[in-house]
């Protein structure tokens, strides 16, 4: 009977100990799970903020992957690729003019960097991301006013590069069409009366400025055109007729989950 006791005392013990072996197995394994999915992540984000800071495109992104909410305030409400769109596909109405003076955006060359950009003017307000294929397009913002009124002053950049300009007056405080197309009259026209709701102004250069008034709000965007690479990948995404055109699907899809945070 001791015999068996001692016997059948060893096997409870060695089972016991294969028990808390697989628990604490098990244990671990849930452990290693939690930190992959909570602290691995959130490790990669605090690098993230450290070498490329919180407006980065590395960082934005971060949050789409990983179904968070943007942290930062979007620009726009709608989607980069309309905005941009309006020089590849001709709005209804429009009415073309030429200048022989250079189309620029505020004070900032085209072709800066965003590190140029925010060391004339700041920490931007407001900020958007996107991708067209592989290129990184990032929109930067800053409140301003015209005439008493708000607006945003908004710059494209596309793989760091300033591509394109937008002035967005403000939606709930109606500007005043008429002094809006006053100033871009003066300045590149002569001072020509301008009726159209939609124009388009091409520079010397190629650049081109766009003036739409929807009844809602209106805007003035300047687009670059003396960039090969810019030029390419622009014609890529919005050239429909062509058949890389159907990269401006995917840039909307693309842009759309960007958004949806």
């Amino acid at each position: 009977m001791i015999v068996l006791a001692s016997g059948g005392g060893a096997f409870d013990g060695g089972f016991l100990t294969l028990v808390v072996v697989i628990v604490a197995i098990f244990s671990i394994s849930l452990f290693v799970i939690f930190l992959k999915k909570n602290t691995f992540p959130l490790l990669n984000l605090i690098l993230i903020k450290i070498f490329n800071g919180k407006y980065s495109f590395e960082y934005l992104e971060f949050f789409k992957k990983n179904d968070l909410r943007n942290p930062l305030t979007n620009c726009i409400k709608d989607e980069i690729t309309l905005h941009i769109s309006v020089f590849f596909q001709r709005l209804k109405g429009a009415v073309d003019y030429t200048t022989e003076i250079p189309i620029e955006f505020k004070d900032i060359p085209f072709l800066s960097s965003y590190k140029t950009l925010v060391q004339k003017f700041g920490t931007p307000d407001c900020i958007n991301i996107a991708r067209f294929e592989k290129n990184r397009v990032k929109v930067v913002g800053y409140h301003e006013t015209f005439h008493q009124k708000k607006m945003k002053s908004l710059f494209y950049f596309l793989e760091d590069e300033f591509f394109m300009g937008e002035f967005v007056f403000s939606e709930t405080r109606r500007m005043d069409p008429t002094q809006v197309k006053e100033g871009i009259s003066e300045k590149y026209l002569d001072g020509v009366n301008l009726e159209a709701d939609t124009l388009y102004v091409e520079g010397p250069l190629g650049n081109i400025l766009n003036y739409h008034d929807n009844g809602f709000f209106s805007s003035v965007k300047y687009l670059y055109r003396g960039d090969l690479r810019i030029n390419e990948v622009l014609n890529n995404v919005f050239l429909l007729s062509s058949q890389k055109g159907q990269a401006f699907k995917k840039a909307m899809i693309q842009e759309e989950s960007l958004n949806r945070f």
